[in-house]
This record gives structure tokens, sequence and C-alpha cells, in this order.
């Protein structure tokens, strides 16, 4: 019974010498979360997504004809009334978030050929106090076409601010001597690329 219970202190002996403990960490103690435990560092990389909007806002009550006043135009769609003299008072909206700051452009062009003998000419004539984006426009006076053309040159991330006096105001001049309609589902379209 003797040499048993030698035999069983010695195993525990020998087991409890074999034993690591886990560090413990003095909270009282800065020290040891900078020099103590068991110290790693993780890497962390956010992906932001790309934002590209790009609106069209009229002064409300001017646009439109026979007094239906349109309250706002989304750009991309195709213009439903409205005069030469209505034509000068839209306001080019955008907000830009941009993959690794690349700078871009706003591209203006119609979805179908312009008819023969009518011309349709844009321009921008003043730039807004709203936002906060850098002011790039090209002011020479565009004639649309299907082609891509630039209406805003390089900018990076920024956005305009929303509605009238925002943005860049857009003037459009219409020469139709010959009286020709515009066919079905014609658009201006503006994209930021």
């Amino acid at each position: 019974m003797k040499t048993r219970l030698t035999y069983i202190a010695l195993v525990l002996l020998v087991s409890t010498s074999l034993c690591q403990a886990q560090e413990t960490l003095n909270a009282n103690d800065p020290n040891t979360f900078i020099f103590g435990g068991d110290q790693k560092s993780t890497s962390l990389s956010v992906d932001i997504l790309p934002v590209a909007i790009v609106d069209v806002e009229p002064d409300p009550g001017s646009f439109g004809s026979g007094g239906g006043a349109a309250a706002d135009m989304e750009a991309g769609l195709p213009v439903t009334g409205g005069t030469a003299g209505s034509l000068d008072n839209l306001w080019l909206n955008f907000t830009h978030r941009a993959l690794n700051y690349q700078p871009a452009r706003i591209y203006v062009s119609t979805n179908q050929p312009v008819p023969a003998g009518m011309t349709i000419k844009v321009q921008i004539i003043s730039v807004g106090a709203g936002g906060d984006y850098p002011k790039n426009p090209n002011y020479n006076q565009i004639t649309l076409s299907q082609a891509d053309q630039v209406i805003v040159y390089d900018f990076a991330n920024g956005y305009t601010g929303d509605g009238l006096n925002n943005g860049y105001q857009l003037s459009y001049t219409i020469d139709n001597p010959g009286g020709a309609s515009l066919p079905a589902g014609f658009e201006v379209l503006y994209r930021i690329q």
C-alpha cells in the first residue's frame, strides 16, 4: 500500500510539472496588454461600392405644356413637353463615388438619331453653389447625336446637391426649320463613366 501511494504521489508530481498554465493578464497593469499575452494583428479591408447617379431637375412650374407642370424630370427619360423658353432652366445633378478614386466624366448623347433637318444643342451655362465636387464643365455648345460627347470633364468623387441651383445649369437650343417631329421614345442620355 505504501508503494502504491508513493507511486501515485510520484505520478501526480510528474504530471503537475509537465502541465502548462494559460497566461493571465492583470487588468490593473496595462503593460501586460502591450508586452504580454498572445499578441496578434489582424488586417481589415473594406470594399466600398461605386455609385454613379445623374439627374436633371427643372424649375417646378416652368416645364411642361398647357399648364401641366412636371415636378421633375429624370435623366434618360424623354422630354414630354416644353417650349424653347423653358429649356434653359434645367439642372444636371450628380452623385459619384468611384472605385479607388478613379476620375470620371459625364457624357451626353441621344438614344436615336436626331431627325434630318433638326439640330438639338445643349450647353452648360452656369455652375450652382451646392454640393462638394470639383467644378470642371465643358462650356462649349454640344450638338447632340448618338455619339457620346463630354459635357463634364474629369472629376473625382463628389456630389452636386439636389434640385435647382445645384450642379450644372443646362440650356437646350432646338433648330427645326422644317418642323420635323422627334421619333417615339427619343431620349437625351447623361452617363457617368
